[in-house]
Formats: structure tokens, sequence, C-alpha cells
């Protein structure tokens, strides 16, 4: 037995030796003086071979991928203006049509005619229609009166018969900004003054069009007509005078020759020559051997021991987490870069509660992998920009620079708290640690690196009097208001699960047609304890903790599955729904609007989003791409609340919006006051000149709603025609609305 042992023993020292040895003879060769020189050419020869074989390869893959993203940049602005002109030709089709089934036509029918067809494309600026080559219908009126009664070209309505397709269209572009698409046509392909025949024209912002339609490409571009020096839109510095350097399509659509020019992005590294290759690889080949050079003479100097100090210096070795004297720097900065923009954090300081009872009672062993584990949780719960780190001991400090607010700060110390409920798992046995927490909000608690550790360091220990487990702010009013703010939050998402909550709609009513277009959906919070809760209370607070983002998912949701029984009850309509601005900082919202209109089988089109002047100001590219991306899939866009924010002339042009709702406060006194009456009037033109949908909510009486149809107000919404009522009373409500009207016209046509 001892043999065996002994034996054991030295195969052991043997395999040892070995090991050893094998070490040794890796320290000797890297020891060597010529070693780096030769680790230098070694590296050298083999970089200069493979660099050179990668940088012809490189040249021909970076220019076939350049040219290919140009021509498909190209072919995809190609689809765009035949999707605008194939749209055009649709839409003055829809006018022939319904000029030919009433003709002649009233101006009241050509304004709703071309106002449903100007829904349809937001982009149409002008309709009009030409009896006998005279302008007597033009949409929008506005700041278009000065061509009624006017001539047409009749050497372009000769051109117009003797094309084969009745129709002509021609590119206007004025100045860079006011380039429109004009599509003209004969009623019928004979001469213009026989009686009934006449001249259609349709007007397209063609550069409004590509502006919206367009943004996704990024090389510098341009869209001209072939036989006419004319840029019709160009984005970005394009050069033309070098053909190669651009992919160029060339295609005829709807009477039009067009030319698009795309930038091939580089240079593409294929034009060098040989010699100029070779030199490169020479180069890298050499920056490569020196490379290897100094790293092998760095390893020779032992400069690994000066890395390794400079890590202790800044980092705690356990955890790896930056120490108290890292952090402290790296929360200067924090505080330094608030200052410039203007914003505030949060300064979370925790302490483990009876750590010192877990490591004398359980072991250093068990109290290392409490501290490891404390610290990777609280990375998992971090942001990438936060600050987490190690102060001393059990003291840990997270610094949340995102959290500018004491509600958020509230939910993310209930984070926490939640995330430490789960069990660390050492040596088969299960440990429960908790957390004591204190709160300081930078500027309101401090300015500066110790007034902060040393606030949010008595708000822990405040914590610990109060029984451990718990998180309180450095100031006591912070501490209240969230609290409340903190309970109606979770007030709310139980309520949201209950089914609390319930959608009321107010009906809209069309002034000329006096029918009912669409609803908008308002919200209700059915409380088992308080009762009917209105928007008002609870709203504010769930767009301060986050809960908007659910609550808006869910009526958008009922919304979806109402506009059905809408459909059920033979009422097509569509529905209005609120939104807030912070629905929109993710393009994960669009994502999920797109799904529930998926999974309730409606279409976008059904839909308008009302939303506030502000988030269109902002000009926050995720925003706006959000809304466009909805724009694509059919949803119709509100400003809600015009004229109570910052409300100006050259914002209404440029707004991605079809409608604008004034807001009741604009009205309030207008029977009463001249002033008010000129601004309300005023808002009108101008929407309506700019093919904007006019919506006056809060109308409250019959003079009002008088005064406004006077004024050819587009629509009316207020208690004065229906207060807001949940879908099972809104729906006989229509009805009976509906066959009143058809009564009303049956009356009308008898008399």
């Amino acid at each position: 037995m001892r043999t065996i042992e002994r034996r054991e023993k030295r195969n052991g020292q043997h395999n040892d030796l070995q090991e050893a040895s094998q070490l040794n003879l890796v320290e000797k060769v890297f020891s060597k003086q010529h070693t780096p020189l030769f680790l230098a050419l070694t590296l050298s020869l083999i970089a200069l071979l493979f660099s050179g074989l990668f940088i012809y390869i490189a040249s021909e893959k970076s220019s076939a991928y350049e040219r290919i993203h140009a021509l498909r940049q190209s072919a995809a602005i190609k689809d765009q203006l035949i999707k605008i002109t194939a749209q055009g030709e649709a839409r003055l089709h829809d006018l022939r049509v319904a000029i030919v089934s009433s003709n002649p036509i009233s101006e009241t029918n050509f304004r709703i005619v071309s106002q449903n067809i100007s829904q349809r494309n937001p982009y149409i600026k002008l309709l009009s229609w030409a009896p006998l080559g005279v302008v007597s219908r033009i949409y929008p009126l506005g700041l278009n009166k000065n061509l009624l009664a006017s001539q047409v070209d009749l050497g372009a309505v000769a051109r117009l018969r003797r094309h084969s397709e009745n129709l002509i269209v021609k590119i206007e572009a004025d100045r860079k900004e006011q380039t429109s698409l004009i599509m003209n046509s004969l009623l019928q392909a004979q001469d213009i003054k026989q009686l009934s025949n006449g001249l259609l024209s349709l007007k397209i912002d063609l550069y409004q069009y590509l502006r919206e339609s367009l943004t996704e490409h990024t090389l510098p571009f341009v869209v001209k007509e072939r036989y006419r020096a004319v840029n019709i839109f160009e984005e970005g510095k394009l050069d033309q005078s070098n053909l190669d350097s651009l992919e160029s399509i060339y295609f005829y659509a709807s009477d039009v020759h067009w030319e698009v020019h795309t930038q091939i992005k580089t240079e593409p590294l294929n034009d060098l020559n040989l010699n100029l290759n070779w030199a490169l690889a020479l180069l890298l080949a050499l920056l490569i051997g020196g490379a290897g050079y100094r790293a092998c003479s760095a390893y020779q100097q032992s400069s690994v021991d000066v890395q390794a100090g400079a890590y202790r210096a800044n980092f705690d070795l356990l955890t790896g987490l930056p120490n108290r004297y890292h952090s402290s720097r790296k929360l200067t900065e924090c505080i330094e870069e608030a200052q410039r923009e203007q914003t505030d954090f949060a300064l979370f300081f925790m302490n483990i509660d009876h750590f010192k009872h877990i490591n004398d009672q359980l072991g250093s062993g068990v109290g290392d992998a409490v501290l490891t584990e404390v610290s990777a949780r609280l990375g998992f719960i971090a942001n990438s920009n936060d600050i987490v780190a190690r102060l001393s001991g059990d003291e840990f400090m997270l610094v949340a620079r995102d959290v500018d607010d004491v509600i958020k700060a509230d939910l993310l110390a209930e984070k926490i708290k939640k995330v430490f409920h789960q069990p660390i798992n050492f040596s088969a046995q299960q440990h429960f640690i908790t957390l004591s927490i204190g709160i300081s909000m930078y500027p309101i608690d401090g300015e500066d690196v110790h007034t902060l550790l040393h606030h949010s360091d008595q708000a822990m220990h405040e914590s610990k009097r109060a029984g451990r487990n718990r998180h309180f702010f450095f100031n006591d009013s912070m501490s209240e208001q969230a609290e409340t703010y903190l309970a109606i939050h979770e007030e709310m998402l139980r309520g949201l699960k209950a089914g609390q909550f319930e959608l009321y709609y107010q009906p809209v009513l069309n002034v000329l047609t006096q029918s009912v277009d669409y609803c908008e959906a308002l919200i209700r919070w059915n409380h088992p304890n308080r009762g009917l809760v209105m928007p008002d209370k609870f709203i504010p607070v769930a767009e301060r903790t986050g809960a908007i983002r659910d609550i808006g998912n869910w009526a958008f949701s009922q919304a979806c599955r109402d506009i059905r029984e809408f459909a059920a009850g033979d009422i097509k309509l569509k529905i209005s729904i609120n939104h807030s601005v912070n629905e929109y900082n993710s393009h994960r919202s669009f994502e999920r609007w797109e799904s529930i209109l998926s999974e309730n089988f409606v279409t976008g089109d059904q839909f308008i989003f009302e939303i506030p002047e502000m988030l269109l100001i902002d000009k926050k590219s995720v925003r706006l791409n959000v809304v466009a991306a909805m724009r694509k899939l059919g949803v119709q866009f509100a400003i809600d609340d015009f004229g109570t924010g910052h409300s100006s002339i050259n914002y209404l042009r440029n707004y991605p919006a079809d409608i604008i709702k004034i807001d009741a406060s604009l009205i309030a006194s207008m029977l009463t006051n001249s002033m008010d009456r000129t601004l309300v009037e005023v808002v009108l033109t101008l929407s309506k000149s700019l093919g904007k949908v006019v919506v006056v909510e809060g109308v409250e009486s019959e003079a009002v709603a008088a005064a406004l149809k006077k004024l050819e107000c587009d629509y009316i919404q207020g208690n004065w025609f229906i207060e807001p009522k949940p879908i099972d009373r809104v729906i006989p409500y229509i009805h009976q609305h509906m066959f009143h009207v058809e009564e009303q016209n049956a009356l009308s046509i008898n008399q």
C-alpha cells in the first residue's frame, strides 16, 4: 500500500516538474534578447501576405456593397414616385366619377367630394373643375379664390386631346420647397367647348410627400425631370459632375420622364493602383510588427504589475465595481454633466442588513459570496450610463442618471427591494438578505459629491432605525409625495387587471352633413371606493410613474374591440384616441400598436390619434418616426387643444397632422367678445386654407354652435350635442340621430 502511495507521489512530482519545465521554456523564449525582433519579423511577413490580399478583397467588396446600396435607394425612390403618381391618377378618376354622376356639380357637393379625396391623400394641395374651360370650382378655396373664373390654357387642352391617355402631368417648381405635381385631364375626350365637358386638375405637394416618405434614405440623392434642367427634390450634397460616382435610374411614369441619381457613399478602394495597395500592405505589416515588438518588450518589462496596481487603486478586487475613490471621480463627472445639461439624478446609498452577523456566524466565504451577488444584482438593475460602486465593507452606491423625479426614484427603490426578495444560494443553503436604502436627489439635496453622499448616508441610517429593509428620502416631503403617488400607481395597475377602466365615447358632429363621422374615446376609472374617477385625477400620476403606457395600450386595445361593435351595429365611423407625449418615446410603441391592430383584425385607417402640440414642436427623431410609421398604417393625427400651447403659422404649416382641434378656451367668450370671435375666424380660415380639417371642442350651447356653423366649421364636439357615454348607450343615440337626419333630408326633398 505504501509502495503504491510512493509511486503515485513520484508520478505527481514528475507531472509537476513537467509542467514547470514547460512554463520555464515559455519564459525562456520570451526572455531571450532576440525574441522581440524575431517575433516582429515573423508578424510582419504574415501581415504583409494577408494584408495585401485583404485590401484587394475589401476594395472589391466595399465597391460592390456601396453600389448595391445606392442602387437599392434609387429603386426605393422610384417606387415612391410611381406610387404618388398612381395615387394622383386614382384621385383624379374619383373626381371625374363624382362630376359625371352629378354634372353640373354644386359647390357644396364639390367641396364634400374634394374633402373626402383630400382626406384619402393628405398631400393633395388643390382640386379644380373648369367646365367649358373656365375655372368654377376649387378646393380648398381659402387662398386660391383668385383662380376662380380664370381661363385654362387652350393650347394645353389641345395637346391633351391628342394625348392617347387623356392625361397630362407636369412638374411645377417655383421654389425649392414648393415643388408640385400637376395632373390635367378632360372630362370627355372631345372639344372642351362642347356642352358638359371641362378640364379636371389636381395638384399634389410633391416636395412634402418626398420629404416625409424618403426620411429613411441616408445617401445624398436628387430627383429630376429628364428633359428639364430642374431639380425636383435634392437631399444632401451631390457631385453630379462625376457620373461614375452616381447610381442612376431613368423611368417613365404618368407622362413624366424621371431621373433618380444617388451618390455612392465612398470612393471605391479598387481605384487605387497596385503599387499603392502594396504600400498600404507594407505599412500595415510594419505597424503590426512594431506592435508585436512593443508587446513583447512590454512583457519583458513586467508592465502587468503596473496595470494591476492601477486596477487595485480604482476598483474593488472582490466585486469588480469602482471603489470609493474612483466612484467619487465618476460622480463628480456626473454632476458636471448635469450642470451643463440642466438635468437631475438620484443617488442611492445602500447597506446590507445584518451583514456583520452573516460574516461572524457563517464565515467570510459566505460574506464574500453575498457581496458578489449584491454587486451582480445591482449591475442587473442599473442602466448602461448609471454608476454602481462598492464604497466600503457592505456599503454600495447607485447613481441613476435617468431618475430625475422623486416618483421615479421611489419606483426604482421598490424595484431594488423586489430584486433582493430572491434568496442567495451558497453551499447548498439559501440565505435571504435585505437592504436599507437612503436616497438623495441632485440638486435639491446637494450639489457636490460630499453633500450628496452625506445626505444619502443619513437617510440610509434613518431607514435602519425604522426597522431596516426600507428606503428613505433625505427630504421628508419627498417621501410623503412619493408614497402618495406610488399608492395611486399601484391602484391603477390593479384596476387595469381587475377591469375597472372603461371607455366612454363622445360623438363628433359633421356640420355640413349632420352625420357622426367619428367618436372620441375618453377613459374613465370605475373605482370600487371612490366611484367614477375622471381622467384629470389619475392621468397626471400615470404620466409621472410610467403607467400611462399600460393605460394607453389598454385603451387602444379596447377601442379596437369597440370599433368592431360599432360595425356590428351598422355604424361606420372612426375612433379618436388621446395619447401622451411619453407614449412616443420609443420605437416599441409603434411595434405594440401595430401588434394591437393585427390582433384585433382592424386597420389603422379606422383611427385618429390625438396628440399635443409639444410632441411635434420638440422635433425628437424617435417621436416623429413613430408618428410617421403610424401614418403609413393609415392612422390620421389630430392636434389636440390647439391654441393653448406654442401654436404658430410655421408649425401649423409643417404639422404632419390632418385635423386641428380648437380648444374650448378659444370659443368660451366668442359671442360676447369680438376679439375672441375674430381669433376663431382667423384660426378657422388659416387651417382650412392649409387643407386641415377643423374640429371645435367644448361646445356647450346652441348659440355657440349656430355661430360656428355660420363660420363654416367642419366639425363640432361638446355636451351641446351629446355628453360622453358608454358604448352600449352611445350606439342607440347615434342610430336615433341618423334616423332623424334621414327624416329631415326626406322632408326637405319633398318640399
